[in-house]
């Protein structure tokens, strides 16, 4: 009996650690950036900010959305910035950015960076000016 216990334990355990996070349907957006800190500003104090300040006031203000910062190890973005931000749907996706490319922000867009106000001029001290590229993946 207890062998069959610690059996069940372990096969729910390995299926909690293994389980899948992403949901078909769902938009995973991989960004990188090119961008220039300014001088005074390390990229340890960059990266502290963006993921202890900025991250958690983006999905605040982004419900359905998160966002995690990359940072290229190997490959061509060797020792670039990335991001993956994650949108639970198609749905979720469009309501904050409908148009591809357009420079248009959505009403819950045009909220969500009324709220983003101060933590975006913050983020400003750190960075002098960026690129970004992107692309949007639907996983099924």
């Amino acid at each position: 009996m207890k062998k069959l216990v610690l059996l069940t334990a372990l096969v729910l355990l390995t299926g909690l650690a293994f389980g899948q996070t992403l949901k078909k349907g769902a938009i995973v957006a991989v960004s990188s950036w090119e961008i220039t800190l300014n001088p005074d500003v390390t990229m340890n104090q960059f990266m502290d900010f963006y993921i202890n300040k900025y991250i958690p006031e983006y999905e605040k203000n982004h419900p359905g959305v998160k966002q995690y910062i990359l940072w290229g190890d190997r490959g061509e973005k060797k020792n670039m910035i990335g991001a993956l931000l994650v949108c639970e749907s198609v749905a979720v996706r469009d309501m904050y950015w409908p148009v591809e490319n357009s420079d248009t922000m959505s009403e819950p867009a045009k909220a969500a960076n009324e709220k983003m106000k101060v933590i975006s001029a913050e983020l400003n001290k750190f960075v002098v000016a960026g690129k970004r590229t992107y692309t949007d993946w639907v996983i099924k």
